[in-house]
């Protein structure tokens, strides 16, 4: 039945009968949006009866007459008629359409904003309210991003609107340079605010990028070891106040608490650990990523602070 139903689809008919079971039918109704596409109505009945005087015709998908292709067809159309799966890329549901709508849109809009850097996006006289400091980058830190790399941050468009798919479809260049023109208009304001705090934590990021003894470089380091070699639980070893101890630590504290301003003493495995930690440095002291000197996960070893290392080497000279 879908070699007849394309049939139709293509021709000057306005209106179709198919016979998809027995007394089971539907009858699909095409309505011109405009020369590019057609929307689709249909009946369906059961009892060989179409018109009950109660039942309405139903909106039943888009029929895009340029590429022969259809959009947001109905259930009862996709398995009686055509009997395509839910999955078949021959139709796209409204909601791909609506997300690949937003991602066109959002490239759109980055083109733009990217071309007018120079002038009517410059921030870099533009005052925020909001001061950005070190905690205000650390996860972009924490995931690889560098003030080279950090990309601009604002709020993105996203298509809801039923006429958003009709204008796409019908003319899709058009459609975006609009668009995306009348939502940087709409939202100016607020995209220079962002676009000003993003370049601040450029600057933050390169700050800590060029002091190579920022904690964070620790941090990241750290975490990255546990990371990379899929660890559940690890051997750690931390100096406190000259006092060195080794135990073992749930390794997903580690990776999810860098946030944090400590490591908590529950991350111990062992009790007899835990009590000897409280007994070494105090009943209610913390861990500290700064505390950390050594990690050994199985016999290897995946972190270990040089520095602290070399410290220790130096200390060991001045003595003798």
């Amino acid at each position: 039945m879908e070699k007849e139903f394309f049939d139709f689809l293509k021709s000057d008919r306005v209106i179709e009968t198919f016979n998809h079971n027995d007394n089971l039918k539907m009858m699909v109704f095409k309505i011109k949006c405009n020369d590019k596409i057609d929307i689709l109505y249909s009946l369906d009945t059961y009892n060989g009866t179409f018109f009950d005087l109660k039942t309405p015709f139903k909106y039943s998908g888009i029929y895009d007459k340029e590429n022969n292709k259809l959009y947001d067809i109905d259930y009862f159309l996709r398995t009686r008629l055509l009997d395509w799966d839910y999955n078949d890329d021959r139709s796209i549901s409204s909601s791909e359409l609506h997300k690949k709508i937003s991602q066109d849109m959002n490239d759109k809009i980055d083109e733009l904003i990217l071309d007018n850097k120079n002038d009517i996006f410059n921030v870099e006289k533009v005052e925020i309210e909001e001061e950005i400091n070190e905690k205000d980058v650390l996860n972009d830190f924490m995931e690889g991003e560098t003030s080279a790399t950090l990309k601009d941050s604002y709020r993105g468009y996203k298509s809801e609107n039923p006429q958003n798919i009709i204008d796409y479809l019908t003319d899709k260049e058009t459609f975006l340079e609009e668009e995306s023109r009348d939502f940087i208009t709409h939202n100016m304001i607020e995209i220079i605010n962002s676009l000003a705090i993003t370049n601040e934590k450029r600057k933050v990021l390169k700050q800590i990028e060029e002091d190579k003894t920022h904690s964070y470089h620790k941090i990241k380091e750290i975490v990255d070891s546990v990371v990379k070699n899929n660890c559940l639980t690890v051997n750690l070893t931390i100096n406190k106040d000259g006092k060195e101890q080794t135990f073992k630590y749930d390794a997903e504290m580690l990776k999810n608490n860098f946030n944090s301003s400590y490591l908590s003493t529950y991350g111990i495995e062992k009790l007899a650990e835990r009590d000897l930690f409280e007994k070494t440095y105090g009943r209610c002291e913390i861990i500290h990523y700064e505390d950390i000197v050594k990690i050994t996960y199985g016999k290897k070893t995946i972190y270990e602070d040089l520095n602290f290392k070399e410290k220790e080497k130096q200390e060991e000279i001045c003595s003798l």
